[in-house]
């Protein structure tokens, strides 16, 4: 007896039938998943205010011990500079002499030697030759600890702005330091002087930082409030892998044009600011943003389960987009366009509607051609959090400081940054390399 098959277009219906069911029960498990949620989230009782920033969950105890680890990570000992031997000479007991003995053990004991501050003062003399009479008089330069005509010495320098910039003391508090740990007595115009000579000095270099990151492939960029004398204005700043260069100015399309320059041709990571908009080349917009939005918009509406899973599907979609494997060029630029049509069809159905994600569907369709950069160029990260993170030390100096009180305080701040940061992530001590800039020739 001859065994019939289904033909070919019996198995395309079955393959039909078969993918719309698992269709219907991705969907159902989705719903599951955010009905889930909602009940772990929907607590009984009063809620604290919104101020009031939750507790964090218990941690759990390990039943099983810590798996050993293949490699030590135990503080290693500093080099030691002296050592002294404790030994006992006699025996306690019997008052034998005792001589030799075995190491049982080593004790490090770390301190830091602090002494006044050195005042040199430079005496010159002027002499006449007898023969010709010329006036001979000694030129003081930076083999004698001078710098310019600054009474501060190289390291006294860059120790005033390394407690500026990377402790982010105030000038009253560096004041206040100097003299509680050198006894060294400086007026506050003195410190203020001393920091507009380090920023003038690093304007040839902050300068190189600029042109730097407008020749790179890829920028991240992003702004906050300042104030300069009482008036508002914004710090910007463009951060690349190697480089972070910071501007204070508008927060206007003119302001990110004159930092870019008109032939900036690479890829702009930035959050869904309208400044950005205009400028030519790929962008990448910040999936970091967008989701806090969405976060936030889910806890404002916390029993709207529509909402819920929109919310649940746009994360999935993120997930998705971020665990997309390495392929070839057109195949990743034809996942990008997948997503694309995906993340238009979950939000489209809410445009004309007076759901609670509106607004946030809006956003998506209008920037969807700019959410998936990342998936076709792995050098693009998905989220703007190089710049977020460069601007984190100026925020919390900003309320420090209060901002600065003059343009050309804040030109000096800006510089003063640029340098700092840029050393920070090439790896360098910010110290060190105040004294290297003070040395190299003037410009």
């Amino acid at each position: 007896m001859n065994k019939r098959y289904p033909s070919r277009s019996e198995l395309m219906h079955i393959i039909e039938q078969q993918s719309a069911e698992i269709d219907r029960l991705r969907e159902r498990v989705e719903q599951l998943e955010v009905d889930l949620e909602l009940a772990r989230n929907d607590r009984s009782g009063p809620k604290p205010p919104p101020w009031i920033k939750p507790n964090s969950p218990e941690r759990k105890e390990h039943k099983r011990p810590r798996k050993k680890r293949a490699e030590g990570y135990a503080r290693k000992r500093s080099t030691a500079s002296s050592q002294v031997v404790h030994a006992i000479d006699r025996c306690p007991q019997c008052e034998c002499v005792l001589q030799g003995g075995t190491v049982k053990r080593r004790r490090e004991v770390i301190e830091v030697v602090l002494s006044p501050a050195e005042v040199t003062e430079h005496v010159v003399v002027e002499r006449m030759c007898p023969l010709c009479t010329k006036r001979c008089v000694p030129k003081l330069g930076i083999k004698d600890g001078i710098v310019g005509q600054h009474r501060f010495g190289l390291k006294l320098l860059a120790l005033i702005t390394s407690l500026h910039e990377v402790g982010r003391m105030p000038v009253r508090r560096i004041q206040e330091h100097l003299q509680s740990i050198f006894g060294l007595r400086i007026s506050v115009g003195a410190i203020e002087y001393a920091l507009h000579k380090v920023a003038t000095k690093g304007a040839a270099a902050v300068e190189t930082i600029r042109q730097q990151t407008r020749e790179s492939a890829v920028v991240h960029a992003d702004e906050t409030g300042w104030r300069e004398d009482g008036q508002n204005r914004y710090v910007w700043v463009l951060a690349t892998p190697n480089a972070r260069y910071f501007e204070i100015g508008r927060r206007n399309n003119e302001q990110i044009d004159s930092m870019l320059g008109k032939s900036f041709s690479g890829i702009v990571v930035s959050d869904f600011y309208k400044a950005y908009d205009h400028l030519l080349g790929e962008h990448q917009r910040c999936w970091a943003h967008l989701l806090r939005d969405v976060r936030e918009l889910v806890g404002r509406y916390p029993k709207n389960r529509s909402l819920a899973r929109w919310a649940h599907s746009l994360k999935l979609l993120y997930r998705s987009a971020r665990a997309s494997p390495t392929r070839s060029l057109a195949e990743r630029r034809a996942i990008r366009k997948r997503l694309e049509r995906i993340a238009t069809r979950i939000c489209q159905p809410f445009i004309d509607s007076d759901a609670p994600q509106r607004t946030l569907c809006e956003r998506i369709l209008r920037y969807v051609h700019e959410l998936f950069t990342f998936v076709v160029n792995h050098q693009v990260p998905p989220t703007n959090n190089e710049a977020e993170r460069s601007l984190r030390p100026l925020v919390i100096a900003r309320k420090v400081w209060g901002g600065t009180r003059s343009k050309q305080g804040s030109i000096d701040a800006m510089r003063r940054a640029t340098l700092m940061n840029t050393w920070r992530v090439r790896g360098l001590n910010p110290y060190l390399e105040v004294q290297k800039l003070l040395l190299s020739p003037q410009i």
